[in-house]
């Protein structure tokens, strides 16, 4: 491993497992037959530390441009002034030193140390250390939360701290606002999504949808935009202000495919209710391919009890289409549920279509269900 800071340039090889003194001046334990190996470059003269282990003996040894010097004053000060810094960027011993922390000093004396750390990496290890050995609750991790998404500017790393809090900790609602909040700021919908779906399937976390629903915010892939609603209208119940959220989502999405995917989900699980038609349809008229549009509202046909005001929002969605087939398809699905009041708007779509086959089929089914 490679490791610079400013004017310092250093290669750290490691092999086995260790632990440094708590004061971070030596190595105080390494696996039999392990090896340390840290060598300077920032100064014209490198200079380098090993250090062995065998049977339980450890063995070191220091060199200045490549010559064995004593193990004397200099040479402990050399690896006493560099440790602290290679260890607290680089994540070396880092399940080792949490447990010893811990030890001593708690969840606190741990997160101390973790303020230390100078990079992301660092940080994961030893937040992912800390949440394996303390038992947190809902409340206690709220620290933690905070520092991952305070502290922790990697998208990925920041996902995997996440993940093992998910798995390791049973969140109320409250916590898992908490855990969203600390995603607010991810930039990549990959991450976002793989921690999100890390909350939804955690350690039986009580997520509902409207705590979901802020991770929307920033997301800017109809994919994983898409992957998200559905994760979020499986978590039901929904607020009415939620559905709305969820619709606006939808109208902002790129793809036609991922609109129709997410509508026709949310159509299976609410159909339209009143206080969210609007939105509902400002998401269909979104969608701009004719076929999309059309599986879109004859499932909602299929679903059935579409009032009169759900029936002529449909049609003028039909009014919009470009495809004579596409709109008829729709029409004849809903031919049969038409009545007086929704007929005028129902005709007019029908009106529309210029292919006389199309147009002709539409009206006869029409006729044919008002003869029932």
């Amino acid at each position: 491993m490679q490791w610079s800071d400013g004017s310092q340039r250093f290669d750290v090889r490691l092999h086995g497992s260790i632990a440094f003194t708590d004061d971070l001046t030596d190595v105080q334990t390494l696996s039999d037959g392990g090896l340390l190996t840290i060598r300077d470059w920032s100064g014209v003269v490198p200079h380098t530390v090993e250090i062995t282990a065998s049977n339980g003996v450890l063995t070191r040894t220091y060199f200045v441009a490549g010559l064995k010097r004593p193990w004397d004053e200099d040479a402990k000060r050399f690896l006493a002034s560099q440790l602290p810094r290679l260890v607290r960027r680089s994540g070396l011993g880092a399940e080792s030193r949490v447990k010893s922390i811990f030890g001593r000093q708690g969840t606190n004396g741990v997160l101390a140390e973790i303020d230390l750390l100078g990079g992301d990496y660092a940080r994961r290890l030893y937040l992912v250390a800390l949440i394996d050995i303390a038992r947190f609750d809902s409340t206690s991790i709220r620290p933690v939360l905070d520092r991952v998404g305070r502290i922790v500017s990697s998208d990925h790393d920041r996902r995997l701290v996440l993940e093992r809090i998910a798995a390791r900790v049973a969140l109320d609602r409250t916590g898992a606002a908490a855990y969203v909040q600390a995603m607010a700021t991810m930039k990549s919908d990959y991450e976002q999504r793989q921690a999100l779906s890390a909350l939804t399937k955690g350690n039986g976390s009580p997520v509902d949808g409207d705590t979901l629903l802020p991770v929307l915010a920033h997301m800017k892939s109809s994919y994983d935009k898409r992957l998200v609603l559905q994760e979020i209208l499986e978590r039901r119940p929904l607020s009415a202000e939620a559905k709305r959220m969820v619709l606006a989502a939808v109208a902002g999405m790129s793809s036609d495919y991922d609109r129709r995917q997410v509508l026709t989900t949310y159509i299976d699980d609410f159909g339209v209710e009143p206080a969210v038609r609007d939105p509902f349809f400002a998401a269909v008229r979104a969608i701009s391919s004719n076929y999309d549009r059309r599986e879109v509202l004859t499932r909602l046909a299929k679903k059935g009890s579409s009032g009169r005001d759900v029936q002529e929002a449909v049609f003028g969605a039909v009014g919009d289409m470009t495809s004579d087939y596409d709109r008829a398809e729709v029409l004849l699905a809903f031919a049969p549920a038409v009545d007086a009041t929704s007929r005028p708007a129902f005709v007019s779509a029908a009106e529309h279509i210029r292919s006389s086959h199309d147009q002709n089929r539409v009206l006869a089914a029409l006729v044919k269900a008002e003869h029932r």
